[in-house]
């Protein structure tokens, strides 16, 4: 018998619980939706799709050393780095 190998075709595109697992968390994926560094191709209520490519480039920020800030000034307050 001869041998046979196995080909694993990843998806181009993931839905958002995939897509937070890719990245390492969906917390992260949060982030980097708020600071602008990704955006969705598809956002519907119940649907919310990434480019994998996406998600790469992301994935090289961090590498590279940069952390996803949002924009919000109210994410960057005193407040809500401080602890109770």
């Amino acid at each position: 018998m001869g041998k046979f190998s196995t080909v694993v075709i990843e998806p181009r595109l993931l839905r958002a619980g995939d897509a937070g697992c890719y990245v390492g968390c969906p917390g992260l994926l949060k982030r980097m939706d708020a600071a602008g560094w990704i955006k969705p191709v598809v956002q519907r209520k119940k649907m919310t799709v990434y480019r994998r490519v996406d998600l790469d480039a992301c994935c090289a920020r961090l590498d590279a050393g940069e952390f996803p800030e949002p924009d919000d000034a109210a994410c960057q307050s005193e407040k809500a780095f401080s602890i109770p």
